[in-house]
This record gives C-alpha cells, sequence and structure tokens, in this order.
C-alpha cells in the first residue's frame, strides 16, 4: 500500500465533503453559497436570476460530490483527482479574478465565513491542487501493492485529517495573521 497515496485521497476526499457538507447543511447555507458563488463570477454584471445561481451551486455541488465519491474507492481516485484539480482551477480563477477586480466576496467554501476571498484562499487551492496533483501522478506511476496495515493507514489518516482543518482554517489562520483582505 502506498501509504502518501491514501493520505492525498483522505486530505482531498475530507476536504471536499467537508465543503460539500458545510453547503447542504441548511436552506440558509446553501442560498448564501449561490449568492456568494453567482456574485464571484467574472461575467456576472448585476442580479443573476434565481434559478440560474442555483444551478450554478449545484454544479459546484455535483463535482465536489463526485470528488467525494471518487475517492473513496482506489480504482476511481485518478477520476478523482482529476475532477477536484478542474474544480480547483476553477476555483482559483474565479478567485483571481474577483481579487483583480477588488470584490468583497466572501465565498462560503467551509460555510460562513465572512472576510472576503484573497490570496490565502488562493494559496489554500494551491495546496490542494498539489496534493490532488500528487495523489493523480502516484495512482498513474506507483502500482499499489497489498492492503494497508493499520498502522501506516493511521498515519495516513492522521495526516489528512490534519491538512483538512488547516485547509478549512486558512482564512481565520490568514486572519490571525493579518493577511485576510477586509470587507470593503
Amino acid at each position: 500500500m502506498n501509504y502518501l497515496l491514501l493520505a492525498c485521497r483522505m486530505a482531498i476526499g475530507l476536504t471536499f465533503l467537508v465543503s460539500l457538507a458545510s453547503k447542504l447543511r441548511g436552506r440558509e447555507s446553501w442560498l448564501r453559497f449561490a449568492d456568494a458563488t453567482a456574485r464571484l463570477l467574472p461575467a456576472h454584471t448585476g442580479a443573476l436570476r434565481a434559478e440560474r445561481r442555483h444551478a450554478l451551486a449545484t454544479v459546484v455541488a455535483v463535482a465536489e460530490g463526485a470528488v467525494v465519491v471518487l475517492m473513496t474507492v482506489p480504482a476511481t481516485a485518478s477520476a478523482g483527482f482529476a475532477v477536484a484539480l478542474a474544480a480547483l482551477a476553477a476555483f482559483s480563477f474565479v478567485i483571481h479574478a474577483a481579487i483583480r477586480r477588488g470584490l468583497a466576496v466572501p465565498c462560503h467554501c467551509f460555510g460562513g465565513r465572512k472576510l472576503p476571498v484573497g490570496p490565502a484562499d488562493l494559496a489554500r487551492n494551491a495546496l490542494l491542487g498539489l496534493i490532488a496533483l500528487t495523489g493523480l501522478a502516484l495512482t498513474v506511476l506507483v502500482p499499489v501493492r497489498g492492503p494497508a496495515e493499520f498502522a501506516g493507514a493511521a498515519v495516513a489518516a492522521l495526516a489528512a485529517l490534519l491538512v483538512t482543518v488547516l485547509v478549512v482554517l486558512t482564512g481565520e489562520i490568514a486572519d490571525l495573521f493579518g493577511l485576510a483582505r477586509e470587507s470593503r
């Protein structure tokens, strides 16, 4: 068993699961997410109709759900990493465009964060992209040999949990160190 690959699968799967769960935990969470997503779009020039906001938010949620499901099965992990990379690239493009335009919109990536998207979110996505790229490379280049042993799987799970916590708290960590963008 390749424990680095297992840790990558767990970190990406768990991060996308937390993100998805934060959006689906209630109607208000969903509406805040759908609104913020529509406001972050580069092409957004005014009010996006409610049904389009929900359609866009649904596409994001389905992509996140697909990553979670694909990460749970070793045979589909490479597809999961590829979907994660595509989603992270799209998220990063939208965040970068919002920063350049000076928008002060929170992303609601992991819940009800009040701070607007900023460079810390791009750094978070770059880290996740690196993890997904590493996982994808490992699925292609390194054959899986045998089942995981408990100790190795436990260390991989602990590492994935630590990464996920740090990723989820990126905005708060940036704010703690004075690196978060201020709302305008």
